[in-house]
């Protein structure tokens, strides 16, 4: 039976920036680690209604708020507009669609679908060849 690569993820509205990483599960020990690894202490965290999400805020010791959009229940809070997941779903909507037109993916690439995605996704406004450029010519001393 093949299963499925997970991701995780996460965006930050105002910049954009974003990130995404396999995971090999979505249980609690695991993702908790991820938030501590990712998110800057002080951030709201806002997620579905995913069980592994349900006591994010007293698991990591209230160094992190978290919000909760429940998508049976609605998409947005109606107690607060800016309650909703409608940004990283987005993002994810775009990396999918993006592996789905390469016609085929190896499982063992995944991770590197993921980094040419938030790549493109942080450059996506400019001109990527000139990106590649600076990014190349910022990681190596010319003598």
């Amino acid at each position: 039976m093949e299963t499925r690569a997970l991701g995780f993820g996460g965006i930050e509205r105002v910049s954009g920036k974003c990130f995404l990483v396999q995971v090999p599960d979505r249980r609690v020990p695991t993702l908790e680690n991820l938030v501590v690894q990712y998110f800057l202490p002080g951030t709201h965290i806002i997620s579905d209604g995913w069980a592994a999400y349900a006591n994010l805020d007293r698991i990591t010791n209230g160094i992190y708020t978290h919000s909760v959009v429940v998508h049976q229940q609605n998409f947005v809070d109606p107690n607060d507009a800016t309650v909703h997941t409608n940004v990283v779903e987005n993002m994810w909507m775009r990396a999918k669609r993006k592996l789905k037109r390469q016609f085929g993916t190896l499982r063992e690439l995944f991770p590197s679908y993921l980094l040419e995605f938030m790549f493109r996704n942080r450059f996506r406004d400019t001109d990527m060849f000139t990106c590649m450029l600076a990014s190349t010519a910022s990681n190596y001393a010319f003598v």
